[in-house]
Formats: structure tokens, C-alpha cells, sequence
């Protein structure tokens, strides 16, 4: 790791810790190097707010926003997640170092190749990587201790509640396309004559529109 990189990584580990962010996500974000999963050219924008292309018009994920979703998230070692949006892999990554198996589903078919090269570069071996739209499922993949969206949603992901495990929960963004929320949707009921699954919202992030049933068009 360059002087540089390994600067703004400490730099932005400081920041997670002033965001409160837990110290599971904080041991991940350590132990995951970023510039595995980009191109050399944008070493200086590792760790930092500035996009990252990824190739095929898409870019990474915010890195502070997607840090503070996998604390929302909570991770157990114990779980199995489902993880819509693999984008470079990185996501995935962080998270295979905090549970014991990851799916993750990448729309974009180029993405997911390129993905799926570099994860097995890497020896990430309690990773599964598929091409498809993450948010639609027929059960053939199993159920899910935990499931994170990586791009914004206008509505809730509600499909995703068929193969998620009771008491289990969903993170996603979701609000307009400048600006969204981190949503975070239990599979239980609350009370009350409604009945509705339990949902919050918290910090504020912006992720770009997630493609499919639960995006803008």
C-alpha cells in the first residue's frame, strides 16, 4: 500500500469513528484494501468522498454511506446475507469479512464477470457471486439472515421479505434521486390495527437509482 493510500485509509477509519460506526465494519474496513478492487489510475480517490468509476457507467459506493449502512446492518458471524448491487466487489468483500457466507447479485452482466475475476483472485472463498436482478427471487438461492440493497429505491424492496428470515433485516436507500435515506425494514409486524413490518430511517446518503421494479423509471 502507497504512503497515500494508506493515509487516507487511517484518515477515513478516524472519520467512521466519529460516525459511531461499529467496530465490526471498522475491522473490516481495515483489513479489506480498497485498491484491490479499483484501477490503479485512482489510487488518490481511495478512502475518500470523490467517485471511483467501476466501468460500464457505474461507479462505487459511497464509502461513508456504505459503511454506515453495514452498521445499520449489524452483521453476525453467523449469518448468511444477500447483497443486490456487487458493483466491484468491494462491498462484498467487507461484508464476507464480518459473516459466514455472502450472495451477492449484480445486474449489470459485465460487472458481475469482471467481479467474479477479481473475488477469485482474491481467494474470497464464503462468497457467491450471480448476474441478475437481485431485487426479484423465485427462492432458488435460500433465505437470508440479512439482506443490503446498494442502490437507491423509491419503495420498499418488499419481495425481498420472501426469503428473508423472520426477524430479520433489510438496508437500503431509499427516497428521491439527489438525496435518500438509509431504511432499515425488519421482517416482523408491529403492532397496532395497520399490522405493517417494522421500518426507520436514519442517516441521510445518496447512492445511484437502483435498476428494476423498485427504481425511479
Amino acid at each position: 500500500m502507497g504512503k497515500a493510500v494508506s493515509k487516507n485509509r487511517d484518515a477515513f477509519i478516524k472519520t467512521l469513528k466519529k460516525f459511531r460506526i461499529r467496530k465490526g465494519v471498522l475491522e473490516a474496513v481495515h483489513a479489506v484494501r480498497q485498491e484491490d478492487f479499483f484501477d490503479q489510475m485512482f489510487l488518490p480517490r481511495l478512502y475518500t468522498d470523490e467517485p471511483i468509476p467501476i466501468g460500464f457507467g457505474q461507479a462505487g459506493d459511497p464509502p461513508l454511506g456504505l459503511a454506515q449502512m453495514l452498521s445499520r446492518l449489524a452483521p453476525q458471524r453467523k449469518w448468511r446475507v444477500l447483497e443486490v448491487g456487487t458493483g466491484s466487489g468491494y462491498s462484498a468483500a467487507l461484508l464476507a469479512a464480518m459473516v459466514s457466507e455472502v450472495v451477492t447479485v449484480e445486474i449489470l452482466d459485465g460487472l458481475a464477470v469482471e467481479a467474479r475475476d477479481r473475488l477469485r483472485r482474491l481467494r474470497k472463498g464464503n462468497i457467491r457471486l450471480f448476474s441478475g436482478d437481485g431485487t426479484v427471487s423465485d427462492g432458488s438461492l435460500g433465505h437470508f439472515d440479512a439482506i443490503i440493497v446498494l442502490a437507491a429505491c423509491r419503495k420498499r424492496p418488499l419481495s425481498l421479505l420472501s426469503i428473508l428470515k423472520p426477524g430479520g433485516s433489510i438496508v437500503f436507500p431509499m427516497g428521491p434521486q439527489h438525496q435518500q435515506q438509509i431504511a432499515l425494514l425488519k421482517n416482523e409486524i408491529s403492532g397496532g390495527e395497520e399490522r405493517l413490518f417494522t421500518m426507520s430511517f436514519h442517516e441521510f446518503c445518496l447512492f445511484p437509482p437502483i435498476q428494476g421494479a423498485y427504481g425511479y423509471s
